[in-house]
């Protein structure tokens, strides 16, 4: 090798060294960036916290300690699974004339006109197609806690008339402590 030669094979092997720790860390980056996602999106039924399970709409009814009318139509569930606490939602239509049994059997205390719907609700309708609750009006909603095996279930159930003679109801519920 030549005295011409030899910086010019340094320089090489430096800029070699330094492309691949340039790869190196876009890989780390990349990889760290694709953890955050699976961590923040799991794989629906995979168990994980934050995933949709593939449930039937009778445990979400049982989940939620709301029974779906017999009469009930455009029935839509789903059924997340929490680190530490689970959360349901329920969205179904009843016919005008059913509205004031299906609101009769719960053990609603008050309902309330215009009440807010949490974000994670909202997420969580959006997720099984239900209707937007946060655009209906009037809206009355109720809610209550009932026990559960380990843990309590606070249970909000909203309620919307249709322009076709029917109510829209939502319901959402999450174990609570």
């Amino acid at each position: 090798m030549s005295a011409a030669t030899a910086p010019r094979t340094r320089w090489r092997l430096l800029i070699g060294v330094l492309v691949a720790l340039v790869l190196l860390s876009a890989a780390a980056v990349g990889g760290l960036y694709w953890l955050d996602y699976e961590f923040r999106h799991p794989a629906p039924d995979s168990g994980r916290p934050g995933a949709w399970m593939s449930v039937d709409a009778d445990e979400v009814s049982r989940f939620t300690r709301v029974g779906i009318p017999a009469q009930a139509d455009d029935i839509r569930w789903g059924y997340k699974k929490g680190f530490q606490d689970d959360f349901a939602v329920l969205a179904f239509r009843i016919p005008q004339t059913g509205l004031d049994d299906f609101q009769g059997g719960l053990p609603v205390s008050r309902w309330a006109e215009n009440k807010y719907i949490q974000s994670v609700d909202l997420d969580g309708f959006l997720y099984i197609g239900a209707p937007d609750p946060s655009t209906a009006s009037p809206l009355t909603c109720g809610g209550y806690i009932s026990p559960g095996k380990a843990k309590n279930v606070a249970t909000e159930i909203c309620v919307a008339s249709r322009p076709d003679g029917t109510s829209q109801v939502w319901v959402s519920a999450f174990h609570t402590p």
